[in-house]
């Protein structure tokens, strides 16, 4: 059974070509980088981080882990629904287990032996690695663009990360009426 979201992807991908016919000289040139770190653990028992790697542990059950700018790291022993990094690394160790997808945007998915992921493994803008006697239940897809040495999807995650220099991860659960937003 194939994902919807893997046709989404691509079109996606495709439609911000014409993103990179823009001049490297209308780019911000600031000497300042300014690197934000965050992290959110939700109700559900999913992880989200920023700026920082995101490393589930043995033992460790967790719905959804999330890395922006950060690698996602799936030690021995811990159970992840999904694994998502983007902007970084999905790396499934010796005898972790990923139950749905692990996918990147933007970087390498790397299954090592042993590990076991039961959904589709995804690498955009990367590199998908499967070590020998690896389990890949569904799909197994890398899907790269490279122009003139420049990978298309890769630089199309990097630029809209770098228009965003906060972090905003955001949890559906919290109750987020506010004062402001009634009319007066």
């Amino acid at each position: 059974m194939r994902s919807p979201l893997l046709p989404t992807l691509a079109l996606v991908s495709t439609l911000a070509l014409p993103a990179f016919a823009a001049d490297d000289a209308a780019k911000k040139t600031s000497n300042l980088k300014v690197k934000v770190v965050c992290a959110q653990d939700s109700k559900d028992g999913s992880r989200a981080v920023q700026g920082t790697d995101l490393v589930i542990e043995a033992g460790d059950k967790v719905k959804d882990a999330v890395a922006i700018d950060g690698n996602v790291i799936v030690r021995k022993g811990a159970s992840v629904d999904d694994a998502v990094a983007i902007h970084g690394r999905v790396i499934v160790e010796p005898g972790a287990r990923v139950k749905g997808d692990a996918v990147s945007m933007g970087g390498e998915v790397r299954v090592q032996k042993g590990a076991r992921v039961e959904g589709s493994a995804l690498a955009l803008g990367g590199k998908l690695t499967v070590d020998k006697d690896a389990t890949i239940e569904g799909d197994k897809i890398s899907l790269s663009f490279e122009i003139g040495g420049k990978d298309l999807v890769k630089g199309f995650i990097e630029e809209a990360l770098d228009d965003e220099s906060g972090c905003h991860i955001i949890d559906d659960d919290e109750d987020d009426s506010d004062e402001n937003d009634r009319d007066v």
